[in-house]
C-alpha cells in the first residue's frame, strides 16, 4: 500500500484532484479518495470504470489504506490548514477575477462530484462570493429556492452556483449565468452529457453571450 501511495502524483486523487482522503486502491492499482470512488460506482453501477484507466470496478475489491499508515498521514498534517488544488485554485483566480471586472457577473461551476463541489465551498466562503448549491440530494423544494436564488438579479444575491451535472442536465433554467466553469476531467461520458447539456442552453434565445471554461 505505502508504495503504491508513494508512487501517486503528490498522493493526490485523480478525482477530486486534492490531497487523498481515507485512500482506497483499485484492482488495477489507482488511488483514490474513498468517497470520491465510492460515488463513481454508485452513479455508475452495474458496470462501473476506473476513471483513469477504464477497467471495471467493484466496491467489494477497494482496499483500504491500513489504520496505522492513516495515523502517520494524520499525525503529519495535524498541523497544516486546509490546502487547495491547481485546478481549485485556476477556478478561484478565474472568478475573482471576473468579479473585479464586474461584481454582478454569475457563474456556474459543474461537476458530477458533489465531494469535489463541497471541497470548492472552502475558498468561496473565504474569498467572500455568495454562492448557492443543487446536486442530487437536495429535496425539490430545495431545488426550485436555489434555482429563484440564483436567478435573481437584485444586490446580494448569489453570483455562483456549485451545480452537479446529473442534477443540472434535466433542463432547468439557469439563464442568469454568463459564465461555466467545468471541472472534471474530459471523458467520452463526460463529453456526452456536456454536449447535451449545452444543446439545451443554446436553445434558449439569450440576448448575452455564455462562454465556458474547462
Amino acid at each position: 500500500m505505502k508504495l503504491i501511495l508513494s508512487s501517486g502524483s503528490d498522493e493526490e486523487c485523480a478525482i477530486c484532484l486534492d490531497s487523498l482522503t481515507v485512500p482506497v486502491i483499485t484492482h488495477c492499482a489507482h488511488v483514490f479518495c474513498k468517497p470520491c470512488i465510492c460515488q463513481v460506482i454508485q452513479n455508475e453501477q452495474p458496470h462501473a470504470k476506473c476513471p483513469l484507466c477504464r477497467n471495471d470496478i467493484h466496491g467489494d475489491n477497494l482496499l483500504e489504506c491500513p489504520p496505522e499508515d492513516l495515523a502517520c498521514d494524520t499525525e503529519k498534517k495535524s498541523n497544516t490548514e486546509w490546502t487547495s488544488s491547481s485546478k481549485i485554485n485556476a477556478l478561484m483566480h478565474a472568478l475573482i477575477d471576473l468579479r473585479k471586472k464586474n461584481p454582478n457577473i454569475k457563474s456556474l461551476v459543474v461537476s458530477q462530484f458533489t465531494t469535489f463541489l463541497s471541497l470548492i465551498e472552502t475558498p468561496l466562503r473565504a474569498s467572500g462570493f455568495v454562492f448557492t448549491r443543487l446536486d442530487g440530494s437536495m429535496a425539490q423544494k430545495k431545488r426550485v429556492e436555489s434555482i429563484q436564488c440564483f436567478q435573481n438579479t437584485e444586490a446580494g444575491s448569489p453570483t455562483i452556483m456549485l451545480l452537479s451535472l446529473k442534477a443540472g442536465g434535466v433542463g432547468l433554467n439557469l439563464s442568469a449565468a454568463s459564465r461555466v466553469f467545468l471541472m472534471d476531467p474530459v471523458s467520452c461520458f463526460i463529453d456526452f452529457v456536456v454536449c447535451y447539456y449545452f444543446f439545451k442552453k443554446k436553445k434558449r434565445k439569450k440576448k448575452k453571450r455564455t462562454k465556458s471554461t474547462r
